[in-house]
Parts: structure tokens; sequence; C-alpha cells
């Protein structure tokens, strides 16, 4: 595997997936990280050997950075005014325009250090955890504790997030960012290279494709049911 392998992910304009991505940042990837001169009251965890922490802060810094623009700009809070600068149009069916889908190109060494990560941290949730992996599930317990305090504006639908909805999150995004199934490929076939400022209208099979895709991803960032039809009014 070399530098310059990449699988070519979908990335959604939804705000609750890249909410999702983010919060892997900050913070699940911030909280592993020894602690620093800068910071002398952070937790210095003791990781297992096989689990490099500042690798997966690069990976996961070098994927959010290959988003585009369009998913980044500060400018998608603006509803109703001029498009987010190198977006596009994406219309399905009678006209109808959805959320537009950005491929990206993810590097296959990245998504194997975050792949890593993953199967550190489902080995650390079981009691009979690995002797190396103690301190990794009390780091767990901070991560789930920042997301329930992070959540708090959710009033009284607030979810208390666990050890195991963190792992959760890292899985969703993984499974998202390295998608190689049927439905992927023909949306990345029919959506090609958007250019700025154009519309791309999804037809016939690439349609059914869109919807079974954006349902499936939504049912798994929607907290319950009801958010997910929420997200799905809004997609």
């Amino acid at each position: 595997m070399t530098d310059t392998d990449t699988v070519t992910a979908l990335i959604p304009d939804i705000d609750e997936v890249l909410t999702l991505l983010h919060l892997i940042d900050d913070p699940l990837v911030g909280y592993l990280q020894p602690a620093s001169d800068t910071d002398p009251d952070a937790e210095d965890w003791q990781m297992p050997d096989t689990l490099n922490v500042q690798a997966v802060d690069r990976a996961w810094t070098r994927i959010l950075h290959a988003l585009p623009e369009p998913l980044t700009s500060p400018l998608r809070d603006r509803a109703g005014e001029e498009p987010v600068p190198g977006s596009y149009q994406l219309l399905t069916g009678a006209g109808y325009q959805r959320a537009s889908l950005y491929p990206v190109a993810i590097r296959r060494a990245d998504l194997a250090v975050m792949t890593n990560l993953l199967d550190h941290l489902r080995r650390a949730l079981p009691t009979a955890r690995p002797a190396d992996h103690a301190d990794l599930i009390e780091v767990l317990n901070e991560i789930a504790d920042r997301r329930t305090d992070l959540d708090a504006n959710g009033g009284a639908r607030r979810h208390h997030f666990t050890e195991a909805d963190v792992v959760e999150e890292l899985a969703v995004a993984l499974d998202l960012l390295g998608a190689t199934d049927e439905d992927t490929a023909l949306l990345l076939e029919a959506i090609g290279t958007p250019e700025p400022g154009t519309t791309v209208e999804l037809r016939g099979e690439a349609v059914e494709a869109y919807e079974r895709w954006t349902g499936r991803l939504i049912d798994r960032v929607a907290r319950d049911r009801a958010d997910a039809a929420l997200i799905r009014y809004t997609v």
C-alpha cells in the first residue's frame, strides 16, 4: 500500500454526518493524545504498544482536510442565500433537490490507521479486556461523558452516551469512508466529478440507489426513529 493509494468515498451534505466526522476529531482523537507541556493537567494515558495515537491524529487530520470546500465552508449555514462556493445541485425524481453527494479521495493507509484504532476500542469494551487496554476504556468513559455534555442542547431528547456509543460512531464513519458496495459504485458513476455551479440529475436505478444509500446512513447516524424521520425530511 502506497501513500497515493486511495479509495473514493461519497460524503453527503448532511449536517448530522458532517458533525459526526468532526466529533471523532474532538473529543475522540483529541482525548487519546498524550499530555503536553501546554496542558500539564491532561491525563497521560498508557496506550497499547500496537496503537500509535499520534499516527491516528495525523491520519484523521488528513481525512478531514480531504473534504471539499462545500462541506467545510462556514457559508453552509446561510439558508436561502447564494450557493456555497464549489457546490452543485443534486436532483432526483421529478426535479426534487436533494442533499448533494461529494466524491472524496481518502488514503487507504489513513483508513487502515483508523481501522486499527477501531479494533483496539472494540477490544477495550468487554470486561475481559487485554491488560494493556485498561487506560483505553478509561479514556472512552471520559469521551462518553463529554459526548453526553455536548448533547445537552438536545433538551428532553438528550442522549446519555456510553463507551459503546463512542465506538459505534467511529464504526459508522469508517463504513462511510471505506464503502465499496454496489449502491456507492452506482452513485459514484452517476455523479462523476460534479462541476461547481452545475446541476446533476439522478435517474432510474441511481435514484433508487440514492434512497437506499442515504436511508441506511441516516438510520445509523440518527438517535432514534423520530430523529431519522426528521433528517430524511431535510434531505
